[in-house]
């Protein structure tokens, strides 16, 4: 059974500014170099940005970018997510609507005259091409593989169970040291909450090719490692 839970997610990727093909004058970024430390270097042929996120000028409630997502897409015949979104960069905080699942990207300048037309002001462009890091709020669709384990409805995602909130700096150390201390296939992570009768922290994994026997080794040896950097 697939459980629908609102949540946040915390990772870190490249994101490139985009100069061509959207409103004039306006703030927008992508990401293509997706699950890093899956793909490495080796960034599919031919892949087309995971995500794109538009820049706005101040923080904006979460409650009025859903809504007007909801809107824009009873509006237009074009499949897209929209969701609340800041990246962190240098200690600069950039608050946007992050979109995904947009299969033409010669929708990027509609759907910002949309969100435009809908009270959202947009930040003037900015040259950048930086790692960042970056909070998503979305909805997860989830459902249990195992007590520790959850499966997302995207295909090669997964989630592990952990009993500790992280910063991202803490989180990045232990990954590294799980990764160094087990035989498995490559994979990238993440950090993620849910929000349901409890406060759940997860650590996401992406990967193409981890069994379930897999990914209770991996959650085994992180709880191991968290424990023991908090001694």
């Amino acid at each position: 059974m697939i459980f629908e839970m609102y949540g946040t997610i915390t990772k870190e990727e490249n994101v490139k500014t985009v100069e061509h093909g959207i409103s004039p004058n306006t703030f927008v970024v992508e990401n293509l170099g997706v699950f890093p430390a899956y793909y490495g270097a080796h960034i599919p042929s031919g892949a087309m940005a995971d995500s794109y996120f538009l820049i706005l000028q101040h923080k904006e409630a979460t409650e009025k970018i859903l809504r007007a997502t909801h809107e824009i897409k009873t509006r237009i015949q074009c499949e897209f997510e929209g969701t609340p979104a800041s990246l962190n960069i240098y200690n600069n905080t950039y608050y946007s609507i992050r979109l995904r699942y947009l299969k033409d990207a010669a929708n990027l300048s509609i759907i910002q005259e949309h969100y435009r037309d809908a009270g959202f002001t947009f930040a003037k462009m900015k040259k950048l091409d930086e790692t960042a890091i970056i909070y998503i709020k979305k909805i997860f669709h989830i459902e249990s593989m195992s007590e520790n384990v959850l499966k997302d409805s995207e295909k090669d995602m997964y989630y592990l169970k952990i009993n500790q909130q992280l910063t991202w700096s803490h989180f990045k150390s232990i990954i590294a040291q799980v990764r160094n201390n087990v035989t498995l296939p490559a994979f990238d992570g993440a950090l993620a909450v849910i929000y349901g009768t409890k406060v759940q922290d997860l650590v996401r994994i992406y990967c193409k090719s981890m069994s379930l026997a897999d990914l209770e080794m991996l959650h085994v040896k992180l709880d191991e490692v968290i424990a023991k950097s908090l001694r």
